[in-house]
């Protein structure tokens, strides 16, 4: 008899453990013309961690006005239900985006309580505010966002996060597959960017990322940071600014920059190096930035690189530099005067134009560096 009871014991709880699984199995909310909701927003309030909203397209491509969508549920997934190769659009013009208590300063914002959540698939503009900061997307102290599939356009700020200066918040943001151009507030020129990133750790793969309006393309103060199989190119500024925060303070603050198409606009307006990795506030940057097969353009005598902080560091491998200009000498490869590590500056098996010169090639002895002529188009 006690075999017969524990066998069936053992049946009921598989029976059990079935119901619960399917009572936390994840839930589509549809939002759209003659779906159950009409704004993300409303879905939002009905979602549960691990739901879907599913945006459907408007009809004859008309936009969603004044969304202003805070997130701040963990594992929700946001995606565009629009036919293959469609985005759906969100639009943030005439809300304003003052981002104080409960307010957004994103058209999508993602808070400290959103872990694991997904955007995917939508194009996201019109986020304006009086201070500039106004966000097509903002990650705000969330951890394991992923944000695929989109372009994101005409804000003050494409895509900006933040952490709390420690390592434990921001953690594992994820760009992917998107289009970052044209953000930025010219009234505002060198401060508001297309990317402006915070926190812990980042990574941005195949992406575009171009014409900033008066920023960088892509400004970071995450403690990693990691940009991978990218094309950015024809900022107002510098393409990368990668500087400081309490974040950065701590050991192996590094970057990685690996497999990129990096490209300086010969009309640049604003700072004409390409990189800055190290400083531009009251914190360290205690770390190494690695360029790792990237092919780099530029037609200035602006460093390629400026090392910014004490303890920044760089290393060089398998890069193609080129002058893209007219410039017959003098171009810099790398500013380490900020810089006081011994190994400062390291390289392996580049290829660099000839119109380099300076320490970086001469007195900081680049290795195994091949001078070639430009192999421009």
């Amino acid at each position: 008899m006690d075999i017969v009871k524990t066998l069936i014991n053992r049946v009921f709880l598989v029976f059990a453990l079935a119901s619960s699984d399917a009572l936390v199995s994840a839930a589509e909310l549809n939002v759209g013309p003659n779906q159950h909701f009409e704004r993300i927003e409303d879905a939002l309030v009905q979602a549960l961690p691990g739901d879907i909203i599913a945006v459907y397209p408007q009809p004859r491509h008309q936009v969603y006005e004044k969304v202003a969508v805070v997130v701040d549920k963990p594992r929700i997934t946001i995606r565009s239900a629009a036919p293959a190769g469609l985005r759906v659009s969100l639009s943030g013009s005439n809300f304003n985006f003052l981002g104080q208590g409960s307010l957004s300063r994103a058209v999508v914002q993602f808070n400290k309580n959103a872990d694991g959540c997904v955007l995917e698939g939508f194009e996201i503009f019109g986020a304006h505010n009086k201070s500039h900061n106004g966000a097509g997307v903002r990650i705000n102290q969330a951890n394991n966002i992923t944000v695929s599939g989109c372009e994101i356009h005409d804000n003050d700020m494409g895509l900006i996060s933040n952490g709390d200066g420690t390592l434990e918040s921001a953690m594992n943001q994820r760009i992917e597959h998107c289009v970052i151009h044209h953000n930025g507030d010219r009234s505002d020129p060198g401060y508001s960017h297309n990317v402006y990133l915070g926190g812990a750790s980042v990574t941005l793969t195949n992406c575009e990322i171009y014409s900033s309006l008066a920023g960088h393309n892509i400004k970071s103060r995450a403690h990693k940071i990691e940009v991978r199989d990218c094309y950015i190119h024809d900022s107002a500024n510098r393409e990368l600014d990668l500087v400081d925060a309490p974040e950065t303070a701590f050991p192996d603050s590094d970057a990685v920059v690996a497999g990129n198409k990096i490209i300086k606009a010969t009309d640049c307006p604003g700072n004409r190096e390409v990189i800055n990795f190290g400083q531009d506030g009251g914190n360290a940057r205690n770390g190494t930035l690695r360029l790792d097969n990237n092919v780099i353009r530029t037609p200035f005598i602006s460093p390629v690189i400026h090392l910014s902080a004490l303890r920044a560091r760089v290393m060089l491998c398998q890069n193609t530099i080129e002058n893209s200009g007219s410039q017959k000498s003098r171009q810099q490869l790398i500013e380490a005067g900020s810089s006081a590590a011994l190994d400062a500056v390291q390289g392996d098996a580049n290829k660099i134009s000839a119109s380099f010169a300076g320490p970086a090639l001469e007195a900081l002895k680049l290795e195994h560096t091949m001078l070639t002529n430009p192999t421009l188009p």
